[in-house]
């Protein structure tokens, strides 16, 4: 419980103040002097501090206007389908499962807008009312299979006759039908995932069960069973639909809003800590220093997560009818600005990786050095013998091998040590070799502590008052948003409602206070917008050149005299580079911040959006291909890589194809399971969403079709082979799980037993507990234990409360009185407690089934009916308790899908599209039709919107692949634990080089064409044999994440050592290179100036980002399925391969190194 401490600031006196004498007067107790002046030192308000521990951390976080009156909104609904389920009458003529209305009031509450409401309602009863139609269906073909079908016995009598009229043909039919339907609608499920989908199949799957076994029992087709199902969820609908359009109403546009202030909160906070860490310097105060960066990378995240919220309100946009300023079409726009300047913020974050002491460096290697963007820097030459001019004097120092000894000895004493239990023998070994030489011959600097701490300095100067700018807009930005929901609608107030009374007067002032607010709102925008391009245009033009003050003033010295910096020669590039990747991306961040406010003021300024009007969506020529639009849209709503939940689902894991990144390749053919699916598959029409020659995947078993015959054929084959994926064979499998446990209700012998207990609990919770993988199975049967116990007893509590008579017969309106009070608080813990939301779903829909039951049983006599109170908790508890259990057990059946399999499959899958990604902005930077070039030059094209868009399908399917392996632990395995940190530095490596990759594709699109150029042959980007050696490093993890097959001992990787081939230091063009672009040769203080060459800068930094990634998620693949292949000394100093004893040492073909 939160502690409660009351503070009177009067007592709070500090003894360290009084001299003497006050203390002797303080201490008097009887002068009426110092009691008067104790009495007036008593505030009027007496302070109370509540101090929240931890776990009830989220009741003050989610304590706000907004969230509250939606918990209310959601209450007064429930509240009045519980006065509907109260009232006898209307209770009677639903009909036998009217606590249905209590139940749906709980499942899907009007939390959301009134159009998203409206789609989940709709889908709700559409699908429910398809699911009564099979039934009926069903309950027709048994009907006809009955031997004695009577019509005339009255149900009653037929359900209380111990099963005399089951018979085995119609039962038979019931449970085919059962099978189907159940199959049906759980591919459903799982393939859309939380989302408007869920609880519909959900109540489905309740009146497909309830009509079908309640079938068996009668000897005629009781067609209106499935009413009692569908007549109470339309009512919930019907409340929901009002009260999502009454209380509290908020548009789909004002929801858009506030989800954009929710991206630019964070942000405004991370601009404040950048400004921290740069005037905090990394080597005075190291502990903090890191400490922010944590912080720092938190809050980016949340700016990060907001976005995809922010993609779920903004997929209704388009068909929203609303009375505002604004259309809902002009806040599309703005979700693209949204998402990039998130990324730019991102890749802010990356100068601090780069300079911080304590960052991981590559995997198993003991130096203490940190590997950064490319460097040529050695140790400082003695001042005696320094080269003639300060390039020069900048070199690539000899190669070293005498760390090599270290790893060789580590690699033999771990022969005799693996074989002992639980310990397994190193990896890597060949990589880490090659790290371990290019630390100490290429990256060691002995004052790489100075160098950064001076070039940090430089940097903090330059930037922070461009920060501080970026900070004003944010800020601006995120109140603007906030207040934009306010224009959507009108607000009804006093001044509404006596408009009439003076209106002309009314009118006039009202339109003049209108007019000074859009006057001073648009003024500020265009100062705040003004003020940030100004220092913009003043650091790209003055502010950024601080940072190369060190090289312009050792290129401006005579190599006798010291530069003004004391550098005798010239620093490494590397700290140059770091210092611009902060840059560029600081001045992206702002750059955008500043079309985002020049959007906003063209909204504000343009004369249709001064006042407000009633905007509608664009209609379709024909309802009926509208209305086929919107069943496309809701189908692949979940299916996209801003896969939306409802704000109630966020945290709910999901099941999908681990195989297929969402979104990116939806005609991709096959399935989980087909022979033909690999990580090679590709779009045969379009592989990168460019107009490129592609190369197309081959079945290895077969040739091209030679007639139309084989083309039928193998039309077939790809068709029936999908049906054995992965969401196909759950579905299957549920379906006979769910027909097994039904079959209590088709034998005549425990038929009337199965009805009367009410069976049908254990048979829908053993579907809502299924799940595609054995560890969700698992979590789902204990919490679903826990919450069914715990809710049976505050059910019993407040059911006893209600009706504490002997006869436990609760009034209406102690019970109406008892939710009045209730429901406040049981919907703000249903929305907002953290944790999977089924946990508590099941908790409050097991309080309202004990309550609902007993209160149904005083009116109506249900053969069915579980009793009152306790009766029913006990039974519930135990039928749910069956059926979790039944789901857990046949969890273990083939086939088997578990969530460790799920995790490396899926990997895989985004590593290859990784690599597809990869080839797409090569391609996108080597376009040689000059046109092309010249016509995205500084911009945006169709071909980047391609390649952003599978960016952010990977990113999407890393978050969920990240939300979903909370539950891998709950797998119970015998062969071990799951190694979860291994597979962790996968999933973190996979995510930087997505990042990076959009990075360099910014680069890239700002790059001239000569620039671009020059960028390729540095980075090696159009070496065929370089680009070999990549894609190959990509091939080989993916296959060999997705089949387990362990890696060879010698792969390509190390990359880097390929990618720095030739030294180029700070120059451009290397001296041997014949081709110049027409770019400098020679390092010149303007060179260091141009913005264009900061921008190669950053590409270079970027792309060794990417590549040496590469290395580093090439061991930790290796850490999860191992080595083969191996050459006994390879690389490690003996034999042949010792540079000592005169053979060649063996590399790759292409690990020549020119100076």
């Amino acid at each position: 419980m939160p502690a409660m401490a009351l503070h009177l600031p009067s007592v709070r006196v500090k003894p360290s103040r009084l001299s003497n004498k006050e203390e002797e007067e303080a201490s008097d107790t009887h002068s009426p002097s110092t009691l008067k002046s104790a009495i007036n030192k008593i505030p009027n308000k007496i302070e109370w501090r509540w101090k929240w521990p931890s776990y009830l951390s989220w009741i003050p976080a989610n304590w706000t206007w907004t969230k509250v009156s939606l918990s209310l909104r959601c209450a007064v609904a429930a509240w009045v389908s519980s006065v509907l389920f109260i009232i006898p009458a209307v209770q009677i003529w639903i009909g036998q499962a009217s606590f249905l209305l209590l139940i749906a009031a709980f499942l899907s509450p009007p939390v959301d807008p009134f159009l998203a409401v409206l789609e989940r309602e709709v889908l709700i009863v559409l699908l429910v009312s398809i699911t009564w139609a099979w039934a009926c269906l069903g309950m027709f073909l048994a009907n006809l299979a009955r031997s004695n079908p009577d019509p005339s016995v009255p149900v009653l009598t037929a359900l209380t006759s111990n099963g005399q009229y089951v018979e085995a043909g119609p039962s038979v039919i019931l449970a085919t039908f059962i099978f189907i339907g159940t199959a049906v609608l759980l591919y459903l499920r799982v393939h859309q995932g939380p989302g408007p989908y869920l609880f519909a199949t959900l109540f489905s799957c309740i009146c497909l069960i309830s009509a079908l076994t309640t079938a068996a029992l009668l000897p005629f087709p009781y067609y209106i069973v499935g009413r009692s199902i569908l007549v109470p969820l339309a009512f919930h609908s019907v409340i929901s639909f009002i009260a999502s359009l009454v209380l509290f109403p908020e548009s789909l546009s004002t929801n858009f809003t506030k989800r954009l202030a929710a991206v630019f909160g964070p942000l405004e906070k991370a601009t404040a800590i950048h400004v921290t860490l740069l005037r905090l310097g990394p080597g005075d105060n190291g502990e903090e220093f890191k400490d922010q960066i944590n912080v720092l990378a938190g809050v980016v995240s949340q700016s990060e997560a907001a976005l995809g919220p922010l993609a779920q309100a903004a997929r209704l946009l388009p068909t929203e009818v609303v009375y505002s300023r604004y259309s809902p079409r002009d806040w599309r726009p703005l979700q693209d600005l949204s998402r990039r300047i998130a990324v730019r913020a991102n890749g802010m974050m990356i100068y601090f990786t780069l300079i911080d002491p304590t960052r991981e460096h590559f995997p198993v290697t003991p130096a203490t050095t940190r590997p950064g963007t490319p460097s040529g820097t050695g140790p400082s030459s003695p001042i005696g013998t320094t080269p003639s001019s300060p390039v020069e004097r900048y070199h690539e120092p000899l190669h070293h091998h005498h760390l090599s000894n270290l790893l060789h000895l580590a690699h033999l004493g771990s022969r005799h040590r693996h074989r002992s239990h639980g310990y397994h023998p190193p990896v890597g070994v060949f990589e880490s070799k090659r790290y371990l030489d290019l630390e100490a011959h290429l990256w060691h600097d002995p004052r790489t502590e100075y160098h950064t701490n001076e070039t940090h300095k430089l940097l903090s100067e330059s930037c922070v008052p461009l920060l501080e700018e970026c900070s004003c807009a944010t800020k601006c930005l995120q109140s603007w948003f906030a207040g934009a929901g306010s224009d959507v609608s009108g607000k009804l107030d006093w001044n509404t409602l006596t408009f009439f009374v003076n209106a002309k007067v009314k009118r006039q002032r009202r339109e003049k206070a209108k007019q000074i607010r859009w006057e001073e709102r648009v003024a500020q925008l265009q100062s705040v917008r003004n003020k940030l391009l100004e220092e913009l245009d003043r650091f790209q033009k003055t502010s950024r050149m601080n940072v190369i003050k060190p090289y312009t003033d050792t290129l401006e010295t005579h190599p006798d005299e010291p530069s003004d910096y004391g550098y005798d020669q010239l620093p490494s590039h590397r700290y140059l580079f770091n210092c611009y990747v902060y840059q560029y991306h600081l001045m992206r961040f702002a750059s955008m911040l500043g079309d985002l406010l020049e959007h906003i003021i063209l909204l504000e300024s343009r004369p249709e959006r001064r006042h407000r009007r009633v905007w509608t969506p664009k209609m379709q020529s024909q309802s009926i291909s509208a209305c086929f639009e919107w069943l496309k849209g809701a189908w692949t709503f979940s299916d996209g890589a801003d896969r939306g939940v409802s704000a109630i689902e966020a945290h709910d894991g999901e099941e999908e194809d681990p195989d297929r990144v969402q979104h990116v390749d939806r005609r991709r053919g096959g399935d989980t399971g087909s022979e033909i699916s690999d990580d090679t598959r590709v779009d045969e029409d379009n592989m990168y969403g460019m107009g490129l020659p592609n190369p197309k995947r081959r079945d290895p078993d077969t040739l091209p079709p030679r007639n139309a015959w084989e083309g039928i054929g193998n039309w077939i084959y790809k068709r029936v082979v999908g049906i054995t994926g992965g969401n196909a064979l759950y579905a299957v499998k549920a379906g006979v799980l769910t027909t097994l446990m039904s079959l209590p209700f088709f034998l005549k012998g425990s038929a009337q037993f199965a009805y009367e207990n009410r069976f049908l609990w254990g048979i829908v919770m053993a579907q809502l507990t299924s799940a595609r993988f054995r560890g969700d199975t698992t979590f789902g049967f204990l919490t679903r234990i826990l919450s069914t116990f715990l809710g049976g007893l505050v059910g019993l509590c407040i059911w006893y409360i209600c009706a504490p008579t002997t006869g436990h017969h609760a009034t209406p309106y102690a019970l109406a009185g008892i939710f009045a009070f209730c429901f406040p608080f049981f919907f703000y813990i249903r929305l907002y407690i953290p944790g999977p939301p089924m946990r508590i779903l099941i908790f409050f829909v097991t309080i309202v089934l004990v309550i609902g039951y007993s209160y149904q049983d005083q009116y109506q006599q249900i053969p069915s009916s579980p009793g009152v109170g306790w009766s029913v908790a006990w039974r519930r508890f135990l039928l749910v308790s069956c059926g979790v259990f039944a789901a857990f057990i046949f969890s273990f059946f083939p086939p088997v899908f578990t969530l460790r399999r799920y995790q490396r499959t899926s990997l895989a899958t985004t590593c290859a599209e990784l690599g597809v990604i990869y080839c797409a902005v090569v391609s996108y930077a080597s376009d040689a039709n000059p046109a092309h070039m010249h016509s995205r030059a500084l911009g945006h094209s169709e071909e980047s919107g391609a390649i952003v868009a599978r960016l952010i399908a990977v990113r999407g399917k890393l978050g969920r692949l990240k939300a979903g392996r909370v539950n891998v632990k709950y797998e119970i395995s015998l062969r071990g634990q799951w190694p979860e940190e291994r597979y962790r530095n996968v999933f973190e490596l996979q995510v930087q080089i997505s990042y990076c990759l959009s990075h360099l594709l910014s680069v890239i699109e700002h790059l001239e064409p000569a620039w671009r150029a020059a960028l390729l042959t540095r980075t090696r980007f159009i070496d065929p044999n370089f680009q070999g050696d990549v894609l190959a490093v990509i091939s080989m993890i993916s296959t060999a994440l997705r089949t387990g097959t362990p890696l060879p001992q010698v792969t390509p990787s190390p990359l880097i050592d390929r990618f720095m081939l030739k030294f180029h230091g700070l120059n451009v063009i290397h001296k041997d290179q014949e081709d110049d672009y027409g770019l400098p040769r020679m390092l010149t203080k303007s060179t260091l100036e141009d913005e264009q060459y900061m921008m190669f800068c950053v590409g270079v930094s970027t792309a060794f980002g990417v590549v040496s990634r590469l290395d580093r998620l090439m061991v930790a693949a290796k850490e999860i399925v191992g080595e083969q292949y191996h050459i006994h000394g390879l690389g490690l100093g003996h034999g042949l391969v010792s540079a000592r004893g005169g053979g060649v040492p063996l590399g790759s073909r292409t690990s020549t190194r020119v100076s």
